[in-house]
């Protein structure tokens, strides 16, 4: 079968490669090597010109001029003309349960793409039980999704996997211990809160030395996971996650995780540190300085095989393909 599939997610800017665009890359080199009876044909800024318009007409002439069998739809949004079927890829709903947080722009953008794909779509594919649930209880505009959302959770990206990631990247000479906060810069991460709970914790005299890093815009790969491994636990406060990357690159590499409960999907609360208030936040903070033989800083070696079983990308490509006959 001839599948296309939307990379304009490769097209983020440096500042921006957070979750969406970790997703596109890993995914797409996933289907390469996992995927062997397909052909694919991924478009991007770089391999399909001019940018303007580039979806809706760009990628919608290319559809129509060279047919294909299946669309994958990586970044919520449908070109006008598409192949037989379509298979979109939701990245949550923050925005149609926090529009608060949004711009009116953005929020009418991303509510109109969350309309076309319920629309149009063969199957939505989700990262986490939590939001299949949310959308097969939506209705939108008399349409509802119905079973066609099918909840596949993401692979520990590739570059997270490579054991000789390290070997030429020389870290700052610091041996202050520090907490790590990852993610874009935007209202829904809650980071406020991070900070808040951070000066409580260093008000505790015994805690002064300690550091936050907030690691908000494009990070070198072999610097963050330097940061993970050596991190005293990575701190996440959303109001709202779909799935949560960066915690599974945390865990991935050693580092322990403290989070609020809205913030951490129900796949990943057994490996991770859940609080339901600041105090309880703040308490966890303590625990792990005080007593680390307690926490994952070091995932037994069956815990670190279940994770990796658990969240891999040769089973996403096997689920994902499993929907183009379908």
């Amino acid at each position: 079968m001839k599948i296309s599939v939307d990379g304009g997610g490769l097209g983020a800017k440096k500042g921006e490669r957070f979750g969406n665009y970790v997703f596109s890359e890993n995914l797409i080199r996933a289907l390469s090597l996992y995927d062997k009876k397909n052909e694919y044909f991924v478009y991007t800024f770089t391999n399909l010109k001019p940018r303007l318009a580039w979806l809706k007409g760009r990628v919608s002439l290319e559809e129509l001029i060279n047919k294909k069998d299946v669309f994958l739809a990586l970044n919520q949004a449908i070109p006008l003309l598409v192949s037989e079927k379509v298979i979109s890829f939701c990245h949550g709903l923050s925005y149609y349960f926090y529009p608060e947080y949004y711009s009116k722009k953005d929020y009418s953008r991303l509510m109109n793409q969350l309309k076309e794909m319920i629309k149009r779509s063969n199957y939505i594919v989700v990262s986490s039980e939590k939001v299949k649930k949310e959308l097969e209880e939506l209705t939108i505009i008399n349409y509802s999704v119905g079973k066609r959302v099918v909840a596949i959770p993401f692979g520990i990206p590739f570059d997270m996997l490579n054991k000789r990631l390290l070997r030429h990247y020389v870290p700052r000479n610091d041996s202050k211990p520090y907490f790590l906060y990852v993610g874009m810069d935007h209202s829904i991460k809650n980071i406020e809160f991070i900070r808040k709970t951070f000066r409580k914790f260093r008000e505790l005299g015994e805690f002064k030395s300690y550091r936050l890093i907030l690691v908000t815009k494009n990070c070198a790969r072999k610097k963050l996971c330097h940061l993970y491994r050596n991190a005293t636990a990575l701190l996440t406060a959303s109001y709202y996650e779909s799935f949560n990357l960066p915690v599974l690159e945390a865990l991935s590499q050693g580092c322990p995780v403290i989070g609020l409960k809205s913030a951490i999907i129900p796949e990943l609360a057994k490996y991770v540190n859940v609080a339901s208030d600041d105090k309880e936040f703040v308490k966890l903070m303590e625990m792990i300085p005080k007593k680390p033989n307690i926490q994952l800083i070091k995932l037994p070696a069956g815990r670190q095989d279940r994770l990796d079983k658990e969240f891999n990308w040769r089973n996403y490509v096997n689920e994902l393909v499993r929907l183009y006959e379908l």
